[in-house]
C-alpha cells in the first residue's frame, strides 16, 4: 500500500499563502508515460491561463537540426542516428537507449544541463512580465528519476505535484498516444521511476482515472485557493 499523502504540503502551501511580493511560485509537474500530465497541464493553461514551460518541448527544440544539441548527440552516437534530412531518428536514438544504460547516461549528461539552462532562462523571463504570473508549472517527466539522482529536487521548484494512475490507464493511453505495443510501452515504464518514488516526492497528488470532470474538480480544488491569495 502507499503512504497517504495530504492534497497540499502544508508547509509549502502556507509559504505560497503569505503575501505576494515575491517571485511567482514554481511548480513542477511530473508523472510516468501515459499519466496525463499532458491533459493536466492543458486544463490549467486553459481554464486557469497558467503558463507552462514544457521541458519535453525544449529537448525537441534543442535537437533541431544543425543544433548544439543534435551535434553533441552525433558526436556522441555517430550520424547513423540521423534521418536522410538530418533531423534526429528518434526511434533510432530510442533503441539505443533503452537498451544500454550507459549510453542512456551519455545522452542525459548532454541535453539535462541544456534544458536546465533553458528552463531558467524562462522563468526569468516570466518573472519579469509586468504584472507577473501567480505560478509557473513547469512539466518535468523525468522530475523524480533526477531526484533520486542528484539527490534533491531543482532549487527552483516550489512544489512538486505528481499526476498519478495505474499501470492499466498507462499502458492504455500511452498505447493509443504513441501507436505502440503494451510490450514497447511496458518496457519504459519499468525503465522509469515506480509509482511509489514519485508518490513519495509528492506536495500535490492528482489521481487521474481517465474522467476529465474528475481531473477538473480536482484542479479547481487545487487552484482556486492559489490563485485568489492576498496581494501587496
Amino acid at each position: 500500500m502507499f503512504k497517504a499523502i495530504s492534497l497540499v504540503n502544508l508547509k509549502a502551501f502556507q509559504v505560497f499563502m503569505k503575501p505576494n511580493s515575491s517571485p511567482p511560485f514554481v511548480v513542477g509537474l511530473t508523472g510516468g508515460i501515459g499519466s496525463g500530465k499532458s491533459t493536466v497541464s492543458h486544463l490549467l493553461k486553459e481554464a486557469y491561463h497558467i503558463p507552462t514551460i514544457d521541458t519535453d518541448q525544449i529537448a525537441r527544440e534543442l535537437v533541431t537540426p544543425n543544433s548544439n544539441g543534435l551535434n553533441a548527440i552525433v558526436q556522441q552516437f555517430g550520424c547513423h542516428i540521423l534521418n536522410p534530412d538530418t533531423s534526429l531518428n528518434r526511434r533510432a536514438l530510442r533503441e539505443i537507449i533503452f537498451n544500454d544504460p550507459h549510453a542512456k547516461q551519455q545522452l542525459e549528461a548532454i541535453l539535462h544541463p541544456m534544458i536546465q539552462a533553458e528552463v531558467q532562462t524562462q522563468i526569468t523571463q516570466l518573472q519579469k512580465k509586468s504584472p507577473p504570473p501567480s505560478l509557473i508549472l513547469i512539466a518535468i517527466p523525468l522530475l523524480a528519476e533526477s531526484i533520486k539522482k542528484m539527490g534533491q529536487k531543482p532549487d527552483y521548484l516550489d512544489q512538486i505535484w505528481v499526476v498519478d494512475t495505474s499501470v492499466e490507464q498507462q499502458l492504455k493511453q500511452a498505447c493509443q498516444r504513441d501507436q505502440s505495443t503494451p510490450e514497447q510501452i511496458q518496457k519504459i515504464i519499468d525503465q522509469q521511476a515506480s509509482r511509489a518514488e514519485r508518490l513519495a516526492i509528492a506536495d500535490v497528488v492528482i489521481r487521474n482515472s481517465g474522467n476529465i470532470e474528475s481531473l477538473k474538480k480536482q484542479l479547481q480544488a487545487i487552484i482556486t485557493p492559489l490563485l485568489t491569495r492576498p496581494k501587496t
